[in-house]
C-alpha cells in the first residue's frame, strides 16, 4: 500500500540534520554609519545566517521584498570569495538561510534569488519545497555576459544567462505593482501610415506614410530631401515625436489568424480586392478596421502611461534582455570584478513588487548594490555581508549615494540628489565562550547592557530598558518583564522588586548566582541561573557558517582521488 505522507522532495546528505543558531545581538559603530540619524537603514558586517537570526525577532513578517545573489557554486575561484561549495553543502546552507528569509517575508511579500543554471535547477525544488510550490511565480531570464570575443567550448555554449527565481510568501496576498509592469520603449518604425483626414466619413479617409507626412511639415517636399539635408537620427527624432502626438491617427496594419480570421475571412479577402479603402466586417463584435486584408492597429494601443505620460510601452515578461550589462566596472564608484550587477535589474525587481516606504533586504550584499538602489529608490533597506567589503566597498558606495556625488547607475534616471542615511551594525561575538577547564561562560565583551539584551533575545523579550525601574530591562507583553543581572539575587532583594511590581505583572530574572530561598519565593517570579539557563539551546561559539567555503588546491584534489 502506497504512503499517503509520501511526497516529492529533492534530498541530500544532512538534509534532516537541525542547527542550533544563536541568536546573537547587533551592536551599532556609529564610527561607521553616515547621513540622517534617525535613518532605520542596517548595514550589517557579519557571518549572514546569524544576522538573518538575529534580526528575526524584530523584522520577521516585516520585509517586502528580498533580493539575493548567492554564490553561484560554479568552482571559479573569484577575488573577493571562493565559489565552490561541495554541492549538498551548498543546499544545506542555502536551506537554512531561506527558511529564515522566508520567516522576515510579510505575508505579502516576495524574494528574487539570482543564480545561473549551475544550481538554479535544484534551488527551484528547495524553494518549492520551503516556500511552497503554489507560491512559485515566475523564473526570469537575464543576460549577464556579452559574448564578444568569446568562443564555444567543445563541452557546451558561452553561457550568457542568469536565472532569477521568483517566489511569494503567499501567492494569494501577493500582487505586483501594475504601474511599473510596463518598460518605455523606442518608437516603432512599424506604425509608418498616418490617416490624414479623419474629420471627414470613414469611406473617405486617405493615409500616406509617416516619413512623408513628417517631412513635409519640416518645410521638405519629400522625405528623400528631407535625408539629404538633416541626419537620419533627426527625421527620426522628429517622426517619433510626430507619432507620440498623433498616436490615434497614426497605425501599422497586421494579419489576423485562428478563429477571428475565419469568421472574417470573407470580410478579409474583400479588403485584399480594394486596397486603398478601409473595410469593416459586418455586425463585427470587434472595432476591426481592414485595409489590404490586415487589421489595422493603432499607435495609441501600444502606448502606456509611465509616471504621468503616455509613451510607448512593451509589458515585462520573463525573459529580460533590456538592461544593458556593459560598463558596470564604474558603477557605484567601487570595484568589484564579475560579482557587480547592474542597479536597473535591481532596480525593476523592486518596482514591480514595492512601493514606497517598503522594507527590502540583501543578505548578500557583495559590492551594496540592493542597498544603493533601495536608498535611491526610497525604500528602507537592510543589507548584510561577511566579506571585508562590508568596509571597503559598501560603506563608501553607500555614502556617495547618500551625499548625492554618486551619478552612475540609476541616478540620473530617477534625478537622484542624495539624502538618507544608514547605520553600520556588526554582529556581536558570542555570548559564550569556553574558559580554561572547558566550561561555558560568558565572554568578557559583554556589558551589562549587551548581557540584557543578549538574554532578551535568548527569552523571547523586547530589550526596552525602563526609564525608572532599574530590573525591567525588556517585556514580552505590557506586563511581562524581563531582568538581567550578573549580580547576587537575595530574598531581601527579591522581596524589594516584588514591592515595585503592580498587580498582574509578571517578571523571570537572570542572574549568575543567588541565594536557595528565592526559587518559588513569589508565583509571579521566575528565576534562572545565567548561563545555565540556555546551555543546549544552540550553538555558541562558532562565527561563520558561510557558504564560501574555500576549496582544495589541485594537489590536495589529486592526493585525495589517489586515496579514494
Amino acid at each position: 500500500m502506497t504512503n499517503k505522507k509520501q511526497k516529492l522532495e529533492l534530498t541530500w546528505i544532512g538534509k534532516d540534520e537541525e542547527l542550533k543558531l544563536e541568536p546573537r545581538i547587533l551592536i551599532e559603530d556609529p564610527s561607521k554609519s553616515y547621513g540622517d540619524k534617525s535613518a532605520e537603514n542596517m548595514l550589517i558586517h557579519g557571518d549572514n545566517l546569524l544576522a538573518l537570526k538575529a534580526l528575526e525577532q524584530d523584522f520577521a513578517g516585516k520585509i517586502k521584498c528580498i533580493y539575493i545573489d548567492p554564490p553561484f557554486n560554479t568552482g571559479a575561484a573569484f577575488e573577493h570569495y571562493d565559489d565552490s561549495v561541495e554541492h549538498s553543502i551548498w543546499l544545506q546552507l542555502m536551506q537554512y538561510r531561506l527558511e529564515l528569509l522566508r520567516k522576515l517575508l510579510r505575508e505579502d511579500g516576495c524574494i528574487f534569488v539570482q543564480l545561473d543554471d549551475s544550481e538554479a535547477s535544484y534551488c527551484k525544488v528547495l524553494m518549492d519545497e520551503i516556500f511552497g510550490r503554489s507560491n512559485y511565480l515566475n523564473q526570469l531570464t537575464i543576460s549577464t555576459n556579452s559574448p564578444f570575443g568569446f568562443k564555444a567550448t567543445s563541452s557546451s555554449l558561452f553561457k550568457q544567462a542568469n536565472q532569477l527565481l521568483l517566489f511569494a510568501k503567499d501567492k494569494q496576498k501577493f500582487s505586483f505593482n501594475k504601474k511599473k509592469l510596463f518598460i518605455e520603449k523606442e518608437y516603432d518604425i512599424a506604425y509608418k501610415w498616418f490617416f490624414e483626414n479623419t474629420d471627414k466619413p470613414e469611406s473617405l479617409w486617405t493615409w500616406r506614410n509617416i516619413s512623408e507626412v513628417v517631412s513635409e511639415k519640416l518645410g521638405f517636399e519629400s522625405s528623400k530631401e528631407a535625408k539629404k539635408n538633416i541626419s537620419k537620427q533627426e527625421l527620426e527624432a522628429e517622426i517619433a515625436i510626430f507619432a507620440l502626438s498623433n498616436a490615434d491617427r497614426v497605425f501599422r496594419t497586421a494579419s489576423v489568424t485562428g478563429g477571428a480570421y475565419l469568421k472574417r475571412k470573407e470580410t478579409i479577402n474583400l479588403s485584399k480586392t480594394r486596397k486603398d479603402k478601409i473595410t469593416r466586417h459586418p455586425n463585427d463584435d470587434m472595432d476591426y478596421m481592414f485595409i489590404g486584408g490586415e487589421r489595422v492597429i493603432y499607435y495609441s494601443e501600444r502606448l502606456v502611461n509611465l509616471e504621468g505620460q503616455n509613451v510607448p510601452g512593451e509589458l515585462i515578461t520573463d525573459i529580460w534582455t533590456d538592461i544593458s550589462i556593459e560598463g558596470l566596472a564604474s558603477e557605484g564608484g567601487v570595484v568589484f570584478p564579475k560579482g557587480k550587477k547592474p542597479e536597473k535589474i535591481i532596480q525593476r525587481c523592486f518596482d514591480i513588487s514595492t512601493k514606497d516606504g517598503d522594507y527590502v533586504l540583501d543578505s548578500f550584499l557583495g559590492s551594496g548594490t540592493t542597498a544603493a538602489v533601495a536608498q535611491k529608490m526610497g525604500l528602507k533597506w537592510v543589507g548584510i555581508e561577511i566579506g571585508d567589503h562590508a568596509n571597503t566597498h559598501c560603506i563608501p558606495r553607500l555614502k556617495s549615494v547618500i551625499a548625492g556625488t554618486d551619478q552612475s547607475g540609476i541616478s540620473k534616471s530617477i534625478g537622484w540628489t542624495g539624502g538618507g542615511g544608514f547605520k553600520f551594525y556588526n554582529l556581536a561575538s558570542s555570548l559564550l565562550r569556553k574558559d580554561s577547564f572547558g566550561n561555558f561562560v560568558i565572554d568578557e565583551n559583554y556589558n551589562a547592557n549587551m548581557l540584557a539584551a543578549a538574554m532578551c533575545k535568548h527569552e523571547g523579550f523586547k530589550f526596552y530598558p525602563d526609564e525608572t525601574l532599574y530590573w525591567k530591562h525588556g517585556k514580552s507583553t505590557e506586563t511581562d518583564f524581563i531582568f538581567v543581572t550578573t549580580g547576587f539575587i537575595t530574598a531581601e532583594q527579591l522581596d524589594k522588586v516584588h514591592s515595585e511590581m503592580k498587580a498582574g505583572e509578571s517578571l523571570l530574572i537572570c542572574a549568575k548566582a543567588y541565594a536557595p530561598e528565592c526559587e518559588n519565593h513569589f508565583a509571579n517570579i521566575t528565576i534562572k541561573k545565567i548561563p545555565q539557563m540556555i546551555l543546549g539551546r544552540c550553538e555558541f561559539g562558532k562565527d561563520n557558517y558561510d557558504l564560501n567555503i574555500i576549496k582544495a588546491t589541485k594537489a590536495e584534489a589529486e592526493e585525495s582521488n589517489e586515496a579514494k
